[in-house]
């Protein structure tokens, strides 16, 4: 009786009846049904790489990487294998990019609103005053609070942490009944926000002292030991992340014995790989290209992503008839897409992998970056929920006079508005 079917919510058993006289065994398949049964019965995911495949189809590319009609029953999916640049996300799959975490309404995001101002659409919030065109936005703070019953609750909590406790939650058999993490009629195919918190918190509490809670990276074993993230850490910088996370997958784990582009910046932290200049020039580590060089070129995921294959094959599982193995991808992109703004752009002239091309970098003119870049800030009206409270500048905020302060206009409109309803009175009355 090891088999536990957590979309009936029963336990399976199967006897084997043997006669070895005639060499004939009989399979008897007994099901067992425990009422009000809730535990769960620790299951494996499949390998993330097939999970997002399967939830996010791609096309299919010849070995010069152009696009072909599929063959061998393989689903000719609307997105790219070699995905390079977020610029692209949150517009038609077509240009290479994919869903951002508010397309895939993402619970614990709180990006910043599309204010036409840095970062908007990010987690990094950044005031009205900030500029910038000559700051980076990197620097603005995230959602931050001190305990998760406030209106942002937990604050950000980055994918790749909602990602590693739903899944380690899944495989371990913990967090209940995994039926009730979901509820069709209020939540469609995703996870209820207060059930994923739930399994946050039972592996990712807050210190009882500091009221804040740890979130290691992805590509360290505490943060989930997520494969897909092949981070820029390499060498020293991978020995000082090291000290801090404990195990991790540096550069030289996910991509041994492959040397860099002569142009980039080695070990600078972050998936993305800036070039020299550009990391001098302070360059937002966002508008620079995943990995795109070694055997890795283009596979790199984003967390969320991840954590929404997982959502969607655990969905589908415990609603087959309502949750499809696939994204539900019926509105993306959104009429107002959730594109970020990048800024200007330039082409790299070096060649990897033989013949493959290098994927634009930030431009760098004069020592400095230019933003906002040709298609300019972005500024529109995305729906999803946004956190606006630090966008607004404290030093802009115009107080409303006190009811007994009215200004000379103000009187003089109240007194004509009394004398006309005077009028109004006695002409009825008359």
């Amino acid at each position: 009786c090891e088999l536990y079917n957590s979309k009936t919510n029963k336990i399976e058993c199967t006897i084997f009846l043997l006669n070895n006289n005639n060499n004939m065994h009989l399979s008897v398949a007994i099901t067992i049904l425990f009422a009000g049964f809730t535990a769960t019965k620790a299951a494996v995911l499949p390998a993330i790489q097939d999970l997002i495949e399967t939830a996010y189809p791609t096309w299919c590319i010849d070995g010069d990487e152009k696009r072909i009609d599929c063959t061998g029953g393989k689903v000719d999916g609307r997105f790219t294998p070699l995905y390079f640049t977020k610029e692209h996300s949150g517009g038609d799959p077509a240009l290479g990019g994919y869903p951002t975490n508010i397309d895939i309404q993402y619970a614990f995001e709180y990006a910043a609103p599309y204010l036409g101002q840095a970062c908007a659409g990010s987690p990094h919030h950044c005031s009205e005053s900030f500029d910038g065109t000559t700051e980076s936005c990197k620097a603005c703070p995230k959602i931050s609070t001190d305990d998760d019953t406030g209106p942002y609750g937990p604050g950000h909590v980055p994918p790749h942490i909602s990602h590693a406790a739903l899944a380690k939650a899944y495989n371990e058999g913990e967090g209940g009944n995994v039926a009730d993490w979901f509820d069709y009629e209020l939540n469609a195919c995703r996870v209820l926000p207060h059930e994923l918190l739930k399994l946050i918190r039972l592996y990712y509490p807050r210190d009882e002292v500091t009221k804040k809670a740890a979130y290691p990276p992805p590509f360290s074993v505490t943060g989930g030991n997520y494969p897909l993230e092949f981070v820029n850490v390499f060498g020293e910088s991978c020995d000082k992340e090291t000290a801090k996370h404990g195990e991790l997958i540096c550069f030289e784990n996910h991509s041994p014995n492959v040397e860099y582009p002569s142009y980039l910046e080695v070990g600078h932290g972050s998936p993305h790989y800036c070039t020299k200049e550009g990391k001098a020039a302070d360059v937002n580590n966002d508008w620079c290209p995943y990995i795109f060089f070694g055997p890795n070129r283009g596979k790199y995921r984003h967390p969320h992503i991840a954590f929404s294959a997982v959502e969607t094959y655990i969905a589908h599982e415990i609603m087959p008839e309502k949750c499809g193995v696939t994204w539900d991808d019926t509105n993306y992109p959104s009429k107002v897409d959730t594109t970020v703004a990048f800024p200007k752009m330039a082409d790299v002239e070096e060649k990897v992998n033989g013949d493959k091309n290098s994927p634009q970098q930030p431009a760098v003119d004069d020592e400095k970056w230019t933003w906002p870049g040709p298609k300019g800030t972005k500024k529109k009206p995305v729906l999803g929920n946004f956190a606006i409270n630090l966008y607004i500048d404290p030093e802009k905020v115009v107080e409303k006079p006190d009811d007994t302060q009215v200004s000379g206009t103000a009187m003089i409109g109240l007194a004509l508005f009394r004398v006309i309803t005077a009028i109004a009175i006695m002409e009825t009355l008359a």
